[in-house]
């Protein structure tokens, strides 16, 4: 479904140029899971930004269905690590936003947004404004107002590294029964080994910069899966140890 083929991305520093990635090759399935781990400054959120079409590459292309990524493709959909809501517009018409900017009339936009709250658990806050709301519902609203226009690919940059680990695992298990219910296509970029391997289909290993796939790794590990558990399962150790061991290498040559 996603293809990235060959991309390099270069970018001029004070110092000089900077080779941000440097011939990513990797293609995802139609409703994949994906999870992205590597060193910081890797270039993983440079290779998501690629993706939306925020920036170009240097060289190389993307390919979304067998067709050029150029620019902002409405069928991916992208999740930040900061929740980003307006101060100023409820959650109901935070999570609207995206319909209203496609003209959608509004008893459908708050039709769409009330079913969408209803599903991750905020049905009662759709009055409430940002401020009102604690980390893990704001990070909530975030995520219902990438997924309410219904994106092919979901694009997410650490959308849960600022939580606290309740809430983390919450949100986690979430996500899992979202992207089971609908089939969309998930890149999910994190810094936690253990995150990645408990939701991904294959865990894709970035080395340090300039950023390359090193390693791609099947997760063998059953699905539905127990998030709350999932680290007491030997295979789940094991894939999680391989990795390690793989990214460790990364950050210590």
């Amino acid at each position: 479904m996603l293809s990235i083929i060959d991309v390099a991305k270069h970018f001029e520093g004070r110092t000089g140029p900077v080779i941000a990635l440097d011939r990513v090759h990797l293609t995802v399935q139609k409703g994949e899971f994906v999870t992205v781990v590597g060193p910081s400054g890797c270039g993983k959120s440079t290779l998501l930004n690629l993706i939306a079409g925020l920036i170009e590459p240097s060289e190389g292309h993307m390919e979304l269905d067998g067709e050029r990524i150029r620019g902002i493709d409405r069928r991916i959909g992208y999740v930040t690590q900061s929740h980003n809501l307006f101060a100023w517009r409820t959650l109901r018409d935070n999570v609207c936003f995206p319909l209203e900017l496609a003209g959608v009339p509004r008893a459908e936009r708050y039709r769409r947004a009330d079913r969408w709250l209803e599903i991750v658990g905020l049905q009662g806050f759709a009055p409430a404004y940002p401020h009102e709301l604690s980390g893990g519902m704001r990070q909530r609203g975030n995520i219902v107002r990438t997924l309410i226009y219904e994106p092919q690919v979901i694009l997410m940059d650490e959308p849960f590294g600022p939580l606290d680990a309740q809430t983390r695992i919450t949100l986690q298990d979430l996500l899992l029964r979202i992207w089971q219910e609908t089939g969309s296509t998930v890149i999910f970029i994190t810094h936690d080994l253990a995150e990645a391997v408990a939701l991904g289909d294959r865990v894709v290993l970035m080395g340090r910069r300039p950023g390359r796939v090193t390693h791609i790794e099947q997760v063998s590990v059953p699905r539905p899966r127990d998030i709350q558990h999932i680290h007491d399962d030997a295979e789940f150790r094991s894939i999680y140890d391989r990795i390690w061991h793989k990214l460790e290498k990364q950050t210590d040559d």
